[in-house]
């Protein structure tokens, strides 16, 4: 830490880094290829899911699009030991699918191997692949509840799925689906990895503005004393106690009373936000690449209200969430339930998987005036 004398200012800039396109690297003293340079990129997508309100309601629509009203027919089966029922499993994929384009399940073969015993989901963000062969297919899939620690909570390996492969230790497999990706042999991208800087972006607009209100890192005046200069620990304790009366939402509308001899009268002068136009750009640009990304076509699916030229806002949302189901959400579903029934005809539920669209009524009051 620097030294810094009384009485002089310090200023010091913070770097801010982009987000970058994940790097898929093998390392050599790891069984396990890493996702993302720290192969920590699905905990960083996962944080963007927490933090952007957004880009979660956006995820949260396209994850209730693709699960509807469950699988039909056979929705309430049982899959495994711990009592999830395929709607239970299908519910977390769809929203695996949606954050990461992927996901992930643990089946477990009975000891003959001709049949699919349990299913269980397994969160995509725990799991990492192991190397390409020589063949190029990838023999080995690693677990790991917790990747930033990992001395803590060890990567345990699993053969990868395989059903010519599936007795003794090789009952238990990890069955992972992902879209293809260009340039990307061992994980998928997510849809709108396009966007995830402007995720990161209303993530933190948000948090400034609370910190603006909170603690005032925004200064809106300058208060200047004229009868002479305190002593270090008197400037310490007038500023304290000026943060303590003024800083903060609670504090908002205070009256400033100020007692002072001729000639020695305390100084205000307000500072005026020049950003005040450009928040509001910022967010009105956030707002469009994040709708663009998840090909959301009307702000009113996330109950944002928009001037569209509809008569009314259910013609809107009708046209929109049409658009919505037949571009977005049905493309997506029928990826997962294609790869689901695979692995259900194998634990010998061999139907084909339908699901019920979700219906949206909307009703609309008039008021008379």
């Amino acid at each position: 830490m620097r030294n810094i004398p009384e009485g002089l200012y310090s200023i010091s800039a913070g770097n801010f880094e982009a987000i970058h396109t994940p790097v898929m690297k093998e390392v050599k003293s790891k069984e396990y290829v890493y996702y993302g340079e720290l192969n920590l990129y699905p905990q960083l997508l996962i944080e963007l899911y927490d933090t952007s309100a957004m880009h979660h309601t956006a995820v949260q629509a396209i994850k209730d699009g693709i699960f509807g009203e469950g699988i039909e027919t056979i929705g309430n089966e049982y899959m495994n030991g711990t009592g999830e029922t395929l709607d239970d499993i299908f519910e977390k994929i769809a929203l695996d699918y949606t954050l990461f384009q992927g996901y992930a399940l643990n089946v477990i073969w009975n000891k003959e191997g001709n049949r699919i015993a349990e299913i269980y989901h397994l969160p995509m963000a725990n799991v990492r692949s192991g190397k390409m062969n020589e063949e190029d297919t990838i023999d080995t899939y690693h677990y790991s509840s917790d990747w930033k620690n990992t001395r803590k909570y060890k990567p345990v390996e699993y053969k990868a799925f395989d059903p010519t492969d599936n007795k003794g230790d090789n009952a238990s497999q990890i069955f992972y689906f992902y879209n293809y990706t260009p340039g990307n042999d061992y994980y998928p991208l997510p849809a709108y990895v396009g966007a995830v800087n402007d995720i990161d972006l209303d993530a933190r607009v948000s948090r400034f503005h609370n910190a603006n209100i909170s603690n005032g890192l925004a200064p809106s005046m300058f208060v200047q004393f004229r009868n002479g200069i305190p002593t270090p620990d008197e400037r310490r304790t007038i500023y304290d106690e000026i943060q303590n009366t003024f800083a903060g939402e609670d504090n908002a509308g205070r009256a400033f009373i100020s007692f002072s001899e001729p000639g020695k009268e305390l100084q205000v002068t307000p500072i005026e936000n020049a950003n005040t136009d450009l928040y509001g750009t910022i967010e009105e640009r956030i707002a469009s690449r994040i709708l663009t990304a998840h090909r959301i076509t009307s702000p009113s699916l996330l109950g944002i209200s928009n001037g569209s030229g509809f008569s009314s806002v259910a013609d809107e949302i009708k046209v929109a969430y049409a658009h919505f189901e037949g571009t977005v959400i049905e493309p997506k579903r029928k990826k997962i339930l294609t790869s689901l029934g695979y692995i259900l005809k194998l634990y010998g539920l061999n139907v084909s998987l339908e699901v019920q669209p979700s219906v949206i009524e909307i009703t609309e009051t008039k008021i008379e005036e």
